[in-house]
């Protein structure tokens, strides 16, 4: 089970959260992404993002390519498809309160013991796609 319940758990998935102190509105986080990073926001998002540039380096093997300002809000959908990027996750659960948990094959009986402690504050279950986009049926283009 891998669970994302704030700025700080996009890490993992190159999305690296520097200061608010950036933002005048004191609103939105300062965050530096990597490719995979931003492949996940684009995803999230569903358009292609121009990142300003990037305040750090990163590491050698996954360098940081831009930034961008993000606001608290957006981190429980940024998280649903961090995980829904996992190859391991084959179920995403986004909670009310805004956690985000994906289960792997394994989790089956933890699944079934934290469905019945969640129950009620499951807000939406994702599961992965071969596309984030539906087909309308009379036209065959992506909607």
């Amino acid at each position: 089970m891998k669970r994302i319940d704030d700025m700080k758990g996009l890490e993992a998935y190159g999305i690296d959260a520097l200061t608010g102190e950036s933002d005048t509105h004191m609103y939105r986080i300062l965050c530096d992404v990597t490719q995979k990073g931003k492949k996940i926001i684009e995803r999230t998002l569903a358009t292609e993002l121009v990142l300003s540039e990037n305040w750090n380096s990163g590491s050698k093997e996954d360098p940081h390519i831009g930034s961008l300002l993000l606001p608290m809000e957006f981190v429980p959908s940024i998280a649903v498809f961090c995980l829904l990027t996992d190859s391991d996750v084959t179920e995403v659960w986004l909670l009310k309160g805004g956690s985000v948990v994906g289960f792997g094959g394994e989790d089956d009986d933890l699944k079934e013991a934290l469905r019945q402690h969640y129950e009620g504050n499951i807000r939406h279950v994702f599961y992965p796609r071969p596309s984030d986009r539906n087909v309308h049926q009379m036209t065959g283009r992506p909607t």
